[in-house]
């Protein structure tokens, strides 16, 4: 083996463990961003919820009211 070949080869290696380090870190900073998504979607949920609860609590007391009052519907 001369030393063009040897240095190709010595090349080839290099680039190679290089990108085989960068494919691992991409992969790992995929599930990094997925898990940082997750949690963004978890607290989004938890606020909906929690709109929706005060939504149809305020929607019991007003009917509670409404009945209170005496409401009737004008024909």
């Amino acid at each position: 083996m001369n030393g063009l070949e040897q240095t190709f080869y010595i090349m080839a290696i290099i680039y190679f463990s290089i990108m085989f380090l960068m494919m691992i870190a991409g992969i790992v900073a995929v599930f990094a961003i997925k898990k940082k998504i997750d949690n963004i979607h978890r607290q989004i949920d938890e606020k909906l919820a929690f709109v929706n609860n005060v939504i149809h609590t305020g929607g019991k007391i007003a009917q509670v009211a409404k009945n209170l009052v005496g409401y009737r519907k004008s024909s």
